[in-house]
């Protein structure tokens, strides 16, 4: 799988709001992740998000089973990979 290019977070001086880790998001969306209400992202029972303004993320397994948090400097294939491990358990 080819690695994304890392996006800089940039910020909208209009309303303030952040794009976080689009590198990872975008990879998950084409492995068929979905957003939901609150803009995490879902599938099998499982939840993928940004935690913080610092880039750091978590993933919850299906069920809640597991945690796994990833530091700002984790590669975005690390993250798609562990989050497609997560749902094919």
């Amino acid at each position: 799988m080819p690695k994304a290019p890392w996006k800089e977070p940039t910020t909208n001086d209009e309303d303030w709001s952040v794009d976080y880790r689009d590198d990872v998001r975008e990879q998950l969306h084409a492995h068929g992740w979905t957003e939901n209400d609150e803009g995490c992202l879902v599938k099998n029972g499982a939840l993928w998000t940004e935690v913080n303004e610092c880039l750091e993320s978590g993933l919850d397994g299906p069920g809640k089973k597991f945690i796994i948090t990833f530091p700002s400097e984790t590669p975005a294939a690390v993250i798609v990979a562990a989050c497609e491990a997560a749902v094919a358990a």
